[in-house]
């Protein structure tokens, strides 16, 4: 009798075991609706999403593109939800500019992919990456009145021209020994921007050359940074799972990070037993400004710590590499090449 009442016990208890967990789910997901629908009534308008997914296949591999059609149906401020991330689209420079004018310091900081964020707080070195604040605004001061003055500018044009000069020689030397064959002149593009670049933060200018970069280590690891940063990452959509890195993006990019770090800090050691930079006398490079700083010790630090201090450098490097690059593409873009190739052969 026991056995058998038993037995119908664990019997009632599986279905009402199921009920209550389904009760439980239907109730959460009716307040989160609730919530939602509350939160939502002054949002810009938006296309509905999908249940988890949101409206990632609304913008598609081709987002420029899918933004535009959805700017003529609901404006120039689109709500859009990418995963479980809210995202809001400002599709006008007339918007923009009331953003940017009216809502600066609400919209300041910047989007950080999860593989820029570093558990040591970093990525705070660079002013790319680091949120509003004394320490952006030092190194806001920095830029402003070291690096991008006009006397600066002008003092180190001869450094452009001599990466130029030797972007040239390359073309031209590859277009001697492989005649009628196209060149990929991209290879030569980025490691002459990564050399002035290069000049211009650590005063070198042999860091990459487009024969040789299987063998050069610092200009490889800073590449892969670069490429793999601007992998679409899970983590980024679905915060949640940001702890287990999927698609171990975040390990890959700290392992390249430690190498180019370790570089880095060959640079600052052989800038210090050095002293004096030999190759510029007359200007400071940006390694020089930054070991020559000294705040006031409040509301800003009286010295750069050797981990922001690499940060800058290394971000700087890469970034200005990138930015770079991206506009001599543009530029070559909208140049018609193919027309310019077509009057060459002409002529």
């Amino acid at each position: 009798m026991e056995t058998h009442n038993s037995n119908l016990g664990r019997s009632l208890f599986a279905p009402f075991s199921l009920a209550a967990g389904a009760a439980v789910l239907f109730l959460f997901f009716l307040h989160n609706r609730i919530r939602q629908s509350k939160s939502t009534r002054r949002l810009p308008p938006g296309p509905r999403g999908w249940p988890i997914i949101g409206n990632i296949l609304q913008i598609g591999p081709s987002p420029h593109k899918n933004i535009i059609l959805l700017q003529r149906k609901y404006g120039p401020l689109i709500w859009l939800k990418l995963g479980s991330v809210n995202t809001l689209v400002i599709a006008s420079a007339q918007a923009a500019k009331e953003m940017f004018k009216n809502h600066d310091q609400h919209f300041c900081d910047r989007h950080r992919n999860e593989t820029m964020i570093r558990d040591d707080g970093s990525h705070n070195g660079t002013i790319g990456l680091s949120d509003y604040g004394p320490q952006w605004k030092m190194m806001r001061r920095l830029y402003a009145t070291e690096l991008f003055t006009k006397k600066r500018l002008n003092d180190t044009t001869h450094l452009r021209r001599k990466c130029l000069d030797q972007l040239i020689k390359w073309v031209s030397d590859e277009a001697k020994h492989n005649p009628g064959k196209s060149i990929e002149v991209a290879k030569y593009v980025y490691a002459a921007i990564f050399n002035m670049v290069g000049d211009l933060v650590v005063s070198k200018d042999d860091l990459a050359h487009p024969e040789f970069i299987v063998t050069n280590v610092f200009f490889n690891t800073t590449a892969d940074i670069i490429e793999v940063m601007a992998l679409p990452n899970v983590s980024d959509f679905f915060p949640i799972v940001r702890p287990f890195d999927l698609q171990g993006l975040k390990r890959k990019t700290e392992y390249k990070e430690k190498i180019a770090r370790k570089i880095i800090r060959t640079f600052i050691e052989e800038r210090r037993q050095r002293g004096v930079n030999p190759q510029h006398f007359q200007e400071k490079d940006l390694l020089e400004v930054l070991l020559d700083f000294e705040g006031n010790g409040k509301d800003e630090p009286s010295k750069i710590s050797e981990l922001y201090l690499e940060t800058f450098l290394l971000k700087g490097i890469t970034r200005e590499t990138l930015d770079m690059d991206e506009k001599i593409r543009l530029t070559v873009r909208r140049a018609n090449p193919l027309k310019c190739l077509y009057n060459v052969e002409a002529a």
